[in-house]
């Protein structure tokens, strides 16, 4: 029984080359079927016979040298079984899976281990649908790469319930490169994520209540002023007295503190709230951008990509003005070039520049704007990349879900 499972595994897929090559030459659609594969391989344990699997340990112990004795498994077991997370483990090699999942994922998600381990692709299952197509290309790229996967996304209990886990899993491989096992924990934070949308949602309503008192309430007022001043200004010029200058400064003075407040305005509340609101809002941007800064600074979006929540354009508005205030004020860039596109229900927002890139020192914390970043791409169910130009500068990447207007 053994034996017939290995060779189906293999027939599926040949670990690493084949399946790599699959997803770089395919795209994320082949990833995804192929993570699908994937998954079979993993959890073949669920049809091999515990005699053909400690078989398959001593074979793998005679030809591998010492691996992991019985009593060290137990072991590891009853560690991970004591925390507050639900840790995984799928080894790779051979074509053999042997997969493990903690008990936790039953207080989580309602299913049981036997159930879990049971059903190969039920973990992909599960995972909410705006999520779906950004959980397949950061573990492409965790497969290929071998960079360790760190993600934020939702997944569906059995009752229905969406929960947030924030996931980290890493590649292991043998010291001759091959892939040996994948290892990973996944962490509850919906309610951290609650209260967090909670907070950003009371900040929005009050900045965009503040917004609406300095257009409506401030704003007129001015108005009214520099209307009565102006009037000021032409009865004295009539009258040929020298008080008109002084008027006229008024006026002036009073149209720029218009301007001022519309501007704060602008900043409180910086995309409209309509589909077409984040691109005009970026197009505003990147044009008051050269004209404060004197530097080149352009937005594309080849296809309209229309944002129907007014809190998730507002997120991508504020990544991005961090990502160019960034480049511009560390990175002394003088090019900088935004782009907004969406294919396939995942839309992708890109902040390049030709600065100086960054500061290679490795015992730096991530700095504020960076975390505030993260935390703005975990709020739109999104995932936020920072990583070098191919020449200069820093390229700034979030992917993130495309809902529809229902």
């Amino acid at each position: 029984m053994a034996a017939s499972a290995e060779g189906k595994s293999r027939e599926t897929l040949s670990w690493p080359g084949e399946i790599t090559a699959e997803i770089a030459s395919n795209g994320v659609p082949e990833a995804e079927r192929a993570l699908q594969e994937l998954a079979q391989v993993f959890l073949q344990q669920a049809s091999i016979s515990q005699s053909a699997l400690e078989a398959a340990h001593e074979e793998d112990a005679r030809a591998e040298g010492p691996g992991l004795p019985v009593n060290s498994e137990a072991k590891y077991r009853a560690l991970v079984e004591q925390i507050p997370a639900v840790v995984f483990m799928a080894y790779l090699d051979k074509g053999i899976g042997e997969a493990y999942v903690s008990p936790q994922i039953e207080q989580a998600l309602g299913f049981s281990q036997r159930e879990w381990l049971e059903d190969p692709v039920r973990w992909y299952q599960r995972i909410h649908p705006d999520d779906k197509m950004r959980w397949s290309v950061e573990a492409a790229q965790m497969f290929i790469s071998g960079r360790p996967l760190r993600s934020a996304y939702r997944v569906i209990a059995r009752d229905g319930r969406v929960l947030w886990f924030q996931c980290e899993a890493k590649m292991i491989r043998r010291d001759d490169g091959r892939p040996w096992f994948i290892h990973g924990v996944g962490f509850d934070i919906t309610e951290r994520k609650r209260l967090e949308e909670t907070i950003l949602e009371i900040s929005s309503q009050e900045q965009r209540r503040i917004a609406q008192d300095l257009h409506d309430g401030l704003g007129q007022h001015l108005t009214g002023i520099a209307f009565m001043s102006k009037v000021l200004q032409e009865k004295l010029t009539d009258q040929s007295l020298p008080e008109a200058a002084e008027a006229a400064k008024i006026v002036q003075m009073v149209n720029q503190a218009i301007d001022n407040t519309r501007q704060l305005a602008r900043g409180l509340h910086p995309v409209a709230e309509e589909g077409a609101g984040l691109m005009s809002a970026l197009k505003k941007w990147a044009n008051e951008v050269e004209d404060l800064f004197h530097i080149r600074c352009r937005f594309y979006c080849d296809r309209p990509v229309e944002i129907h929540d007014v809190n998730v354009a507002t997120h991508l508005y504020r990544i991005t003005q961090e990502a160019v205030n960034n480049a511009i004020r560390h990175g002394k860039s003088q090019e900088i070039v935004i782009r907004l596109s969406a294919r396939n229900g995942s839309g992708k927002l890109s902040i390049r520049d030709n600065g100086t890139g960054f500061t290679r020192n490795p015992g730096n914390q991530p700095g504020v704007g960076l975390s505030i970043m993260n935390y703005r791409a975990d709020m739109v169910g999104g995932s936020l990349k920072v990583e070098p130009n191919e020449d200069h500068g820093v390229i700034v990447t979030c992917m993130f879900p495309v809902r529809s207007s229902e």
